[in-house]
């Protein structure tokens, strides 16, 4: 045998080799990774609990809530024209049964006498976020308005 020759069998072998070997290497590191920490992801799926409803999903209005201990939080933006322009959030909870949640939202152009303070008003239309939380049954419905009109 020639131990300190190049053939063509010792070729086929280096390649298989360079080919083979980081295929074999990540397949061991992946039943390495699993043997410690088994089932991490099946744990994390089963112990959090996410009831995010999406109430509203338009272009202009998003809003979503979650119920948890009592509390409907909520959540989401409203598009603007302008930088300038403000944004009001008030949640009304109706007493019936099952409650009614209103969240009312409004957009108001600064005044005259804000704007100068401001130094530039882009005109770009700009993301306002809100979010808040109300006490309610788990039953509540809600309702979101934008400026007085309803937003289906």
């Amino acid at each position: 045998m020639k131990y300190n020759q190049v053939t063509w069998y010792s070729k086929v072998i280096a390649m298989v080799l360079f080919i083979a070997l980081p295929f074999v290497g990540f397949y061991l590191g992946m039943k390495y990774q699993e043997g410690i920490n088994p089932q991490i992801n099946n744990v994390v799926n089963t112990t959090q609990k996410s009831d995010t409803k999406t109430v509203v999903n338009t272009d202009q209005v998003t809003v979503k809530t979650t119920y948890e201990n009592g509390v409907l939080k909520y959540s989401g933006s409203v598009q603007v024209p302008t930088p300038c322009y403000t944004l009001e959030v008030k949640a009304n909870v109706l007493e019936s049964f099952p409650e009614q949640v209103q969240i009312k939202l409004n957009v108001n152009e600064l005044a005259v006498d804000d704007l100068e303070n401001v130094n530039v008003c882009a005109q770009v239309v700009t993301e306002k976020e809100f979010s808040g939380e109300v006490q309610v049954s788990e039953d509540a419905t809600v309702t979101v308005f934008l400026n007085d009109e309803q937003v289906n």
